[in-house]
């Protein structure tokens, strides 16, 4: 009777090993990461009873949570005098090297532009970029004023 050659055997073995190892190397792994998991609760739990134990004996009174930073809120911009100021053809490039409307987003610049179309204080360029209505020499007529009303005096009351 032949006996297998060791070399089979061994190759066959490693084979088998290498999943074996793969396997136990991964369950290593999630304990390691459990026992870190664990650890970092520990810790909390130790700070915390070290708190209560201080507030308990009086060393320390009850401490107020820290306050949240305020967001900083954007100055709102007069943009009648932004429109004042830019030339009377602009681009938006123009309108982004502004002191002040250069600060805000492309998209919040696009909408201000749409909203003065839509008010008739400028119009698209046949040359590229904005051309604003109403040009300085330009006089436009100013609404007419209500006729008033004939005043009528109050009913007067019943006297009895």
């Amino acid at each position: 009777m032949a006996r297998p050659s060791k070399g089979k055997t061994l190759e066959s073995l490693e084979g088998r090993l290498g999943s074996i190892r793969q396997e136990v190397n991964r369950i290593l792994h999630g304990i390691k990461r459990e026992i870190a998991k664990r650890e970092a609760e520990l810790v909390a739990l130790k700070t915390r009873y070290q708190r209560g134990l201080e507030l308990l004996q009086g060393k320390v009174k009850a401490v107020a949570a820290p306050a949240r930073p305020r967001a900083k809120r954007a100055r709102q911009i007069d943009w009648n005098r932004v429109f004042a100021a830019l030339p009377a053809r602009f681009t938006l490039d123009a309108l982004i090297r502004h002191p002040k409307a250069g600060k805000r987003p492309k998209p919040h610049l696009y909408a201000i532009v749409s909203r003065w179309k839509r008010e008739k204080k400028l119009e698209a360029d046949p040359a590229g970029g904005y051309r604003k209505l109403g040009a300085p020499g330009k006089k436009t007529r100013a609404p007419r004023p209500k006729p008033a009303r004939p005043q009528t005096p109050p009913p007067s009351a019943p006297t009895a």
